[in-house]
C-alpha cells in the first residue's frame, strides 16, 4: 500500500455528521433559551413576592400607627372627661371603634394573604 494514499471520509458521512452537529447545536440552544426564560420567570415571581412582602409591611405599619393614634385619642378623651361617669361610655365608644378598625384591618391583611397565595399559582397575577 503506497504511503501517499490517505483514506478519505465519504461525502455522505461528512454531511451526516455536520447535520448531527447542527441539530445538536439547535437542541442545546433551545435548552439554553428555555433556561433563560425559566430564570427570568423565577426572577419576576421573586420580585413580585418581595413587593408583596414590602406592601404587607407598609400596610401593617400604617395599621399600627392608626391603632396607636386611636389609643392616644382615647387617652386624651379620658383625660378630658368631666366625671368618672363618662369613662364607661368613652371606653365603650373606643372598644366599638377599635373593633370596627381591627375588622377592616383583618380584611385588608386577608386580601394581601390571598394575593400572596395566588402568586404561588402558575398564571396568577397579583391583585393591585
Amino acid at each position: 500500500m503506497p504511503s501517499d494514499l490517505k483514506p478519505e471520509i465519504p461525502e455522505e458521512l461528512r454531511t451526516f455528521a455536520e447535520q448531527g452537529v447542527d441539530q445538536a447545536r439547535v437542541a442545546i440552544d433551545g435548552v439554553i433559551d428555555a433556561a433563560h426564560k425559566a430564570l427570568d420567570d423565577a426572577g419576576r415571581q421573586v420580585d413580585a413576592a418581595h413587593e408583596n412582602v414590602r406592601e404587607i409591611g407598609r400596610t401593617t405599619l400604617d395599621f399600627a400607627e392608626a391603632n396607636i393614634a386611636a389609643a392616644f385619642d382615647f387617652a386624651a378623651r379620658i383625660a378630658r372627661a368631666q366625671s368618672f361617669d363618662d369613662w364607661p361610655r368613652l371606653q365603650a365608644d373606643f372598644v366599638r371603634e377599635q373593633a370596627a378598625r381591627l375588622t377592616e384591618q383583618a380584611k385588608v391583611l386577608g386580601e394581601h394573604g390571598a394575593s400572596a397565595a395566588a402568586m404561588g399559582t402558575p398564571g396568577a397575577k397579583p391583585k393591585k
